[in-house]
């Protein structure tokens, strides 16, 4: 007599919840892969960007490799001729700065004497 092969509740159970775990780490699986897949792409994009700021940015030394000596020495002095009145602007800048706050120090020190004085005469007034 052959022996009939009992499928219990607890066996199908068992197979659907080890089903059930492979297909979840398919779909983890996918979604890593997907993940890792847009990453790549953009780090390709940033090599690319990259590489064309450094061509750009080549172009621009080599315009100066055309000028003669005259003329890079003509823009060197006009250089330093900016440097020269932007300091002696920061300086009158400061000094003015410095005059309108010992005015302004001055002002109010009359004011505040003069706020006394008057304090000083109603006092005498009251008394």
């Amino acid at each position: 007599m052959a022996e009939a092969v009992i499928i219990t509740d607890t066996v199908v159970m068992a197979f659907l919840v080890i089903l059930g775990m492979v297909v979840m780490y398919l779909i983890i699986r996918e979604i890593r892969i997907m993940k890792t897949a847009n990453r790549a792409s953009e780090l390709d994009l940033e090599k690319d960007k990259l590489k064309l700021l450094q061509q750009h940015e080549a172009q621009k030394g080599f315009s100066f490799t055309r000028l003669s000596a005259e003329q890079t020495g003509a823009i060197k002095h006009v250089e330093e001729e900016n440097a020269g009145l932007e300091t002696t602007i920061f300086a009158k800048e400061k000094l003015l700065e410095v005059r309108l706050s010992r005015l302004e120090n001055l002002v109010k020190s009359k004011k505040l004497d003069n706020l006394l004085a008057n304090a000083d005469e109603q006092e005498r007034k009251v008394k």
